[in-house]
């Protein structure tokens, strides 16, 4: 404040020698009272005043009063309000449809899972329905032991009525047994008699293990009432058909054992009756 001061008074003294209104006159500033609120003007010194225009650059200086602190941040204003959203978009001209393409080849039908139920039923425990088809076995003895598969939905037609019967199987044996091969019969009369398919035709043929195969019953040669191979023999299916024609049946069996075959197993994958085919299995 004394370097104020003593600025002041400089200002004073050297205004007091210009000469004019105040030649003569010489003024002493010794306080900062004795500087009249708004005596510093913009007026020149012949009007009587003192303006700042007037004093020096660090007269001015001398004049300004220390920096303040920085005052605190204010708060953050408002966000402001969203803009508007620009037009759309035209939307793009649709192509042309493209050619249809060809019709693809049919799919493989879904495989049927033909359970024992309604027509069909096992006649023991030894035979269930597995994905592969019914099982059969395993029969440790296939001469003593086995099983079958009836099926009664012809029940009540005659003999004559019959114009297809095939079975697909595959059987197996440890000793490769010639009279171990599952067979049909057509049960007649109540179950009196019955018309007997056998693949060995008493042991005379040998068909393959461990693979599938499809016996057709109404083109190869059955026996009638002659399960043991010991009465009428092997005669062709059309005799027995036109000799028993009138014979009404009771049941259609495909068994597998009382026959032959040490540890004997097999697979009924599909029964065949006049053009209406039963699938056994998913395979």
């Amino acid at each position: 404040m004394k370097r104020t001061i003593l600025a002041l008074g400089a200002i004073a003294l050297a205004l007091a020698l210009a000469g004019g209104a105040w030649a003569g006159k010489t003024y002493l500033i010794t306080s900062s009272s004795q500087v009249k609120p708004g005596s510093l003007t913009g007026k020149n010194v012949q009007n009587h005043s003192l303006g700042l225009n007037d004093l020096s650059s660090k007269a001015k200086d001398e004049l300004k009063g220390e920096r303040g602190r920085r005052g605190p941040q204010g708060a953050t204003g408002p966000t402001g309000p969203t803009g508007p959203q620009g037009p759309q978009g035209e939307k793009g001209a649709t192509g042309p449809q493209g050619p249809k393409g060809d019709k693809g080849d049919p799919g493989t039908p879904a495989p049927t899972l033909l359970r024992l139920s309604g027509d069909f039923s096992g006649t023991n425990a030894s035979v269930a329905t597995t994905l592969d088809g019914v099982q059969f076995g395993p029969y440790a003895d296939g001469g003593r032991a086995g099983g079958s598969v009836r099926y009664d939905g012809a029940d009540g037609l005659t003999l004559g009525d019959i114009s297809e019967l095939a079975y697909k199987i595959m059987h197996s044996t440890s000793d490769d047994n010639a009279i171990s091969a599952p067979y049909l019969r057509i049960f007649l009369n109540n179950d009196n008699d019955d018309v007997i398919f056998d693949p060995t035709q008493c042991a005379t043929t040998v068909p393959d293990e461990d693979t599938f195969q499809t016996f057709e019953v109404t083109t190869g040669s059955v026996r009638y009432d002659d399960d043991a191979c010991g009465g009428s023999g092997q005669q062709s299916w059309a005799a027995v058909k036109a000799a028993h024609a009138n014979e009404v049946i009771s049941g259609i069996y495909v068994t597998t054992g009382f026959a032959g075959g040490a540890d004997l197993s097999a697979i009924l994958r599909s029964l065949s009756v006049n053009g209406q085919t039963f699938t056994f299995g998913s395979r």
